[in-house]
């Protein structure tokens, strides 16, 4: 049974899609910057989440990634120094990886369980949550996050088919205007969500996420 208060809107159609999943990635609306999470379907958001009705490792990965990082800062918008995240314009219009192969998807599968893994242990030892876990990476030097963070980036960078010599955000950029052209011209084109072809989806979908306990 889903646990929460009742909402003035309730969004039927959303509930529906979170009770086929076994979990489903959330977001802050407002944040210095975002951190996704999967919460178990039980669940009940309120509008202080965004919500992906996505249970897979790789969508997690890709969504938290610095491509995805950087799209929001050009396309969000801000609360006086925090960002809001607004799906109109920034998921719908945020370009997913066209192609990755079979190891690229679980590569950053792999990765964005290992980020999940270090915040875990980060958390027993940090006062104040994901968000004083996350000021790590403003910090100098090394840490435990910063290099699954990195490992996590390059795995998505190389699912995307991107150099890391040329510019992340005009590279996206790019391939925002392509996927438009080929939506356009009636093309296949490979929206968010496990790679179609993906011989074992149920591979991409472990069990780790934040219980209504």
């Amino acid at each position: 049974m889903l646990k929460g208060l009742a909402l003035k809107r309730p969004r039927s159609d959303l509930q529906h899609a979170i009770q086929r999943l076994s979990r489903y990635i959330a977001c802050s609306a407002v944040a210095k910057r975002p951190v996704f999470v999967f919460l178990h379907k039980s669940f009940l958001p309120t509008n202080a989440l965004k919500v992906f009705a996505f249970e897979d490792d790789f969508g997690f990965g890709v969504l938290q990634s610095s491509a995805h990082w950087q799209w929001l800062v050009f396309r969000g918008s801000k609360l006086k120094s925090d960002y809001r995240y607004t799906p109109e314009t920034v998921f719908s219009t945020f370009p997913w990886p066209q192609s990755p192969t079979l190891a690229q998807t679980d590569a950053v599968a792999e990765a964005g369980r290992q980020v999940r893994r270090v915040r875990v242990d980060a958390l027993s030892k940090v006062e104040g949550g994901l968000r004083a876990v996350y000021r790590l990476l403003e910090l100098p030097g090394k840490n435990p996050l910063k290099e699954v963070q990195d490992a996590l980036d390059g795995a998505v960078l190389a699912a995307y088919g991107f150099s890391p010599k040329k510019d992340l955000l005009a590279q996206l950029l790019a391939l925002n205007l392509e996927v438009a052209r080929r939506e356009e011209a009636g093309e296949p084109v490979t929206a968010p969500g496990i790679p179609p072809g993906y011989p074992d989806a149920a591979r991409l979908v472990t069990e780790d996420c934040i219980h209504a306990d």
